[in-house]
Formats: structure tokens, sequence, C-alpha cells
């Protein structure tokens, strides 16, 4: 039997409204070696975002190195398999990756090539032990992924094809049909992105693209953890990293009997010792309502505070101020009011009649959109990748 830890998107490092939360960072990764020493698994596997910024500072690198030596302390014989996601620096966490062997650490920040430029796969290929092996995929944009043959591919089609090559190099090394776990950190079409915002909705990709011949996709990137199908999991954040997290958060325990053999995937919650809380969490309120609530709130108890209002259009002035006094002498932090405007607000903003909608381009309407419920207009990239999504429907519905 295979058995290992699905971790990622731990977002050390992270700037939480000018708060630092190495804290509750710490906390999380305590509790992570703890589950090692307990479940004693053949692997540990982190699908990415190790890091918030891909320029992490030194107290974050020494928390970061001190937990990797705990962790690898409470289970020695266990390997352990980092990848970099879209918020690391490939090249930050690579440099000391040949030191890291020393304590059975693999960090893989970038796809490696071959001098002629082709993929060099089996530098991604981890054997554990004789039970499994892990084929691991940092994140990297889909024009980036390198050939996998002497014959060109074009740009479209270079991810997937990258994928199922390193599969079916998996299976060719592989001793006996062991089970074969896939790490990626990438964006699936069809998951769940409650938490994130709308940008990630341009980098989704077909399941498909994770190719054939895994028995576990370990992914990262997407902070809601969810299954995709019985082989495919996303284990979400072990802490929440914003406010719409509002989900348990845990690290996945997946046991896989033998190659071709559906996994059994067990869950561990993780507690924050300073959870994020939005008041209320359901429906909006008006801000008195607010801050009476907020007012309320167990003056013992440790968390991030956002407040959840309804406006007609703006905010009083001084609500802000008026926020922080009702959390002063608390235990908890008051962050941020989340502003929900009514639903006669919300129709006047969405309103265009039809002549107006068949005079303007796409892109200004997807801007409309965009401004109605985010407030601004998107920027140059957004609407770089708006226009570059929409040229690629139509030239499908051409064919």
């Amino acid at each position: 039997m295979f058995k290992f830890i699905h971790t990622s998107d731990w977002h050390l490092g992270q700037n939480f409204y000018g708060y630092d939360r190495s804290e509750e960072q710490q906390d999380f990764l305590r509790q992570l070696a703890g589950i090692v020493a307990e479940s004693k698994p053949d692997a540990l596997l982190v699908s990415g975002d190790i890091y918030h910024t891909a320029a992490p500072s030194s107290a974050t690198v020494t928390l970061y190195v001190n937990a990797m030596l705990a962790i690898h302390e409470a289970c020695p014989d266990m390997k352990i398999i980092i990848t970099a996601g879209n918020h690391d620096s490939a090249s930050r966490l690579e440099s000391d990756s040949r030191l890291w062997k020393l304590a059975g650490v693999t960090v893989l920040g970038g796809i490696a090539r071959t001098a002629d430029g082709q993929a060099d796969l089996d530098r991604h290929l981890i054997e554990v032990n004789g039970k499994g092996i892990v084929a691991a995929v940092p994140f990297a944009y889909p024009s980036s992924f390198p050939r996998v043959s002497a014959e060109p591919a074009p740009v479209d089609q270079r991810q997937q094809r990258y994928f199922q090559a390193l599969l079916d190099r998996a299976q060719e090394v592989s001793e006996g049909g062991i089970p074969v776990a896939l790490m990626a950190h990438l964006a699936v079409r069809d998951s769940d992105f409650t938490g994130h915002d709308g940008n990630i909705l341009m980098e989704c990709v077909p399941i498909s693209t994770l190719g054939q011949g895994y028995d576990y996709a370990a992914l990262g990137h997407i902070h809601h953890p969810q299954n995709l199908d019985q082989r495919v999991r996303y284990c979400g954040t072990p802490i929440a990293v914003s406010f719409d997290e509002q989900c348990e958060h845990s690290v996945s325990i997946v046991e896989i009997d033998g190659h071709g053999v559906t996994p059994r995937i067990t869950t561990r919650a993780i507690k924050n010792i300073k959870p994020l809380h939005t008041i209320p969490a359901m429906e909006p309120v008006d801000l008195e309502t607010a801050l009476t609530l907020l007012q309320q709130f167990d003056p013992d108890q440790r968390a991030y505070i956002r407040l959840n209002v309804q406006v007609e259009r703006y905010l009083p002035s001084g609500s802000q101020e008026r926020a922080a006094m009702a959390a002063a002498g608390k235990a908890c932090i008051f962050c941020d009011i989340k502003k929900t405007a009514t639903s006669a607000t919300t129709h006047r903003a969405s309103q265009m009649t039809i002549e107006e909608f068949n005079s303007k381009q796409p892109i200004e309407v997807a801007n409309q959109f965009f401004k109605d419920k985010h407030g601004s207009p998107m920027n140059e990239q957004q609407q770089e990748m708006f226009n570059y999504i929409y040229q690629m429907v139509k030239e499908e519905n051409r064919q």
C-alpha cells in the first residue's frame, strides 16, 4: 500500500491587512508534524504555493526551514516532495534543493529541460521506497511547457502532451505496477472557486489536460477542498487565506493499494488559532446592526473580523474608524468592511437594453459586468486575457 499526505497552498509570509500571520502558520505546521508522526506515511506531497510572495522575508524562510526539519524528524523514513506554485519563485525555492535531499526532501521549482530544450521527464519522477511513484509537476503557464519529442507541438497542446508523456514514462519505470500519484498546481475547469477572484476563471484547463495513467492527482491552487472525481482532489488551504474561504480546512491522507485501485481519502482538520470571521456570516445588515454585533463579539476570542454591511451607494464617513473603536480592547482584530449594494442599486447598475447590448463589443460588455461587480473596469492584463479566451472560443465555434 502507498500512503501519503496531500497538502498545498500554505501561503507562508502572508501579510493580512497589515498583520503578520506567522504565529498561526507556525501552529499549523506544528499540527502537520503531529499528523505525520501519528500516521507515518510514505510521503508528504506539497503541491505549490509554499510562500505567499516570490520574495519571502528571512523570518518566513526560517519558519519554513524549521518546520520542514521538524516534519522530517517526525517520520525520518518519509519522503517529502515539494513543487512550486504560482506564488513561489521557482529559482528561490529550488536554490538549496541539493541540500534538502539530505533530509529526504525533493524540491522542484521549475520544469526540467535537457540540453536541447526537450522535457527532462525523469527529473520529475520520484520513487517512494518501492511503494509508489510521484510524478511532480510545478506550476507553469501552458505555453511554457517544453517539447516532449523532437516534433514541435502547438502551444495549446504542450501542457497536455507533457502530462501524458510524464505519466507514460512513470509506467515505464515503475516496478510491478505500483501506484502513481500526480502532483500539479493549476485550475481545473468546473471546480468550486469559492474564495478566489474572477481572474482564476481565465486560467482554467479541462480535467483531460492531466492525462491518463495516474491513480491520484494531488492538486494545488484552488483553495476550496473538493474531489473532482474519485482520483482527483484539491486538498484546499490548511488555514484560510481570505475571508471568503469559509469551509473546513484540513490536510488529506491518501491510501492506494495498487495501480488501478481507487484511492481511499480521509482528512485531518487543521485548527486555526486566529480564524477569519465575517459578521454576520450570511446576509448583510445595515452598518449600525453590524457595529452592534461586533461590540457583542466574545472579547476573549482571537480572530480577524470583517463586517458584512449593506449600503445604498457608499459607506458613511468614519465607518472604518467606528468599527475599529467597537473592536478596541477585544482579542479580535477588525480588518475590513464588506460592502454589498442594495438590490435596487445592483439592478440599476447592471441594466442594459437589447439595442445597447447589440451595439457593444464583447470586451465592452465584459468590462461593464466586471465594473458592476467589482466597482472598477478590468485592468489591461485582464482585458488581454479576456480577448485571448474570446478569440479561442471563436476559433472553436468555426471548427
